[in-house]
């Protein structure tokens, strides 16, 4: 009689697998966190042209390259929070995703607001009443932390 060898991954994680984890998060809640963004700036009577170019930090900001540029940051800042998701959970084991997800999003927003601040060509993300941009964050985290949670199951 044979015996039959079922093949399963190691249920041991590693640091890299928590970066790749947060880097899938990341762009998945960056999407999340953009659709947000132009429904908003759509409504409050910009194009999305012109919602999308504000994530664009050139002197001529172009649609296609602001889209781009906020998927890759999501991205990086994802797979940081999934390394940093990573330590917490060995630390705090009962640490609810989600409270850590929108925790991390406020944060970007606040570093966001401290780094752009200062930017010469104007006022960040002009195109968006600005008590949107917690909001946005919010659902970045949001969704950072539900993404979270389904890549580890």
């Amino acid at each position: 009689m044979m015996q039959s060898k079922s093949w399963s991954p190691t249920p041991s994680r590693t640091w890299g697998d928590a970066a790749v984890d947060g880097l899938l998060a990341g762009v998945t809640a960056g999407l999340a966190m953009a659709a947000y963004v132009l429904v908003v700036g759509i409504l409050a009577g910009h194009t999305w042209q012109v919602v999308l170019s504000q994530f664009d930090p050139g002197l001529t900001p172009q649609p296609l390259t602001g889209a781009l540029t906020h998927l890759a940051v999501a991205g990086v800042y994802g797979a940081l929070f999934g390394v940093a998701w990573r330590g917490a959970r060995r630390a705090w084991p009962r640490l609810p995703a989600l409270a850590a997800g929108v925790a991390f999003g406020l944060l970007l927003w606040v570093l966001a607001v401290l780094v752009t601040s200062s930017r010469p060509t104007g006022e960040w993300l002009r195109a968006l009443p600005p008590v949107h941009l917690p909001v946005a964050h919010l659902v970045y985290g949001l969704a950072l932390g539900l993404s979270i949670l389904r890549l580890r199951h």
